[in-house]
């Protein structure tokens, strides 16, 4: 018999650095994907680094660990090819849906969710049926970004 835990809590609406949105997944926001800083983070082989800061994704049920925030979708949106050959941080994930800052989660793992990486591609939008989803489950694909 297996038992799944929901967290009925809502990610905050600001994290740290990030500032988080209530859009839906089908609203055509622009996010430009550029490159602020010439500053390259130095991060872990499971993360990958943009903007002088470090994200990686963990089954971690909306939990980031210290130093590290719930990233956004749009910041997500510009890096998720990225992941391909990465590896969950710690602990291997029980939803495909990716829990970030925002209100709606939009992105989620086609391949390789909910099993050990390295993850044969990136997250896509609406990837896995998760198109303005809240799925919180103690396990939830979670999206963290160094502040």
């Amino acid at each position: 018999m297996t038992t799944t835990t929901t967290i009925t809590a809502t990610p905050p609406s600001t994290t740290g650095l990030y500032n988080a949105s209530t859009a839906t997944c089908s609203s055509t926001i622009a996010t430009p994907c550029v490159n602020t800083t010439m500053r390259v983070a130095n991060c872990q082989s499971y993360e990958v680094s943009w903007n002088n800061h470090c994200y990686y994704l963990d089954g971690s049920g909306g939990v980031c660990v210290n130093g590290y925030t719930l990233g956004t979708n749009a910041v997500l949106g510009c890096i998720a090819s990225q992941f391909t050959g990465k590896n969950y941080r710690n602990t291997t994930s029980s939803n495909c849906c990716i829990w970030t800052a925002d209100t709606y989660e939009c992105y989620g793992m086609n391949t390789n969710c909910n099993s050990a990486g390295p993850f044969s591609s990136g997250p896509i939008i609406n990837g896995a049926w998760c198109e303005n989803a809240h799925n919180y489950q103690s396990q939830q694909l979670t999206f963290c970004g160094s502040v």
